[in-house]
């Protein structure tokens, strides 16, 4: 029912190696469903398949996690979705608690950058925490996306059904770490590793800038929360980051994960009977 195969050559890039290989999980189970009761795959079957994991006791994290990877499946393969039916089908999936993202210091970034001896990861870290950028689109980036005349680079996007592009301003020191590393880079895209091999020497490149996990799952995907997380703390609206930076789908993603409230911002709320002169 599914075309697992043709998935794994389109979403290679766009996920690491691990996170494919726990998509792949998900999706022969659906695909198993599927086939056991003849279905095709849709919101439909996939309404049907969350109310048999909600039977059989799968907490409401992993069924959100698994709604999440179908539909990743069905915005690569161009299956066609009923938006009013997708709605409702996330109206009803279990509410989860939801987890503080992990993120690196403005101070750990930057010796994560001035410590990594690799000149290719160096960049890659550089360009991901400046762009709020995933690593698959990093990792896509050619020598055409590089505008070095008129400072500008351009990242490829998928956004459902369509791929974006999107351009932003090449910052100095990007530009300058790009010219001076060039004879380490590719002839057509800039970066010629996998995405498996930067994230297993993160945690390496991690150790050796002295950086602590305390409780924090390293991961290269850190540098993405870390820009967020700091713009944040910078006062830089949400709605500026979600839509200009993260390139959130939705703006209450962005709300979600990052719109924690400081104890500075609790202190600073007026008390009412100030306001009102009761107090």
């Amino acid at each position: 029912m599914l075309d697992i195969d043709t998935y794994r050559l389109r979403a290679r890039g766009v996920y690491s190696e691990s996170s494919l290989s726990k998509r792949f999980i998900v999706l022969r189970m659906y695909d198993e469903f599927l086939r056991e009761r003849g279905l095709e795959p849709g919101v439909e079957s996939l309404n049907l398949w969350v109310d048999e994991l909600i039977k059989r006791g799968i907490s409401g994290r992993s069924v959100n996690t698994y709604v999440h990877y179908v539909l990743s499946y069905f915005y690569l393969m161009m299956v066609d979705v009923d938006e009013r039916k997708l709605r409702m089908l996330r109206m009803r999936l279990p509410r989860v608690s939801v987890r503080r993202v992990d993120y690196l210091s403005d101070e750990e970034v930057a010796s994560l950058i001035k410590n990594t001896v690799s000149p290719v990861r160096k960049l890659i870290y550089s360009i991901m925490y400046t762009y709020c950028r995933r690593l698959g689109e990093v990792l896509l980036l050619t020598w055409k996306d590089v505008d070095l005349v008129n400072n500008r680079i351009t990242f490829r996007i998928l956004k459902k059904k369509v791929e974006e592009r999107a351009t932003f301003e090449l910052e100095p020191w990007i530009r300058s770490m790009i010219l001076e590393y060039k004879d380490y880079l590719g002839k057509v895209r800039l970066f010629e590793i996998t995405a498996r091999a930067v994230e297993k020497a993160f945690k390496r490149d991690c150790e050796r800038a002295g950086i602590k996990a305390r409780g924090r799952w390293l991961r290269v995907h850190m540098l993405r929360h870390s820009r967020i997380t700091s713009l944040r703390d910078k006062g830089v609206p949400l709605d500026v980051i979600s839509k200009y930076l993260a390139r959130h789908s939705r703006y209450d993603t962005t709300v979600q994960y990052y719109r924690a409230v400081s104890e500075e911002e609790k202190v600073s709320i007026p008390r009412a009977g100030d306001i009102l002169g009761v107090g």
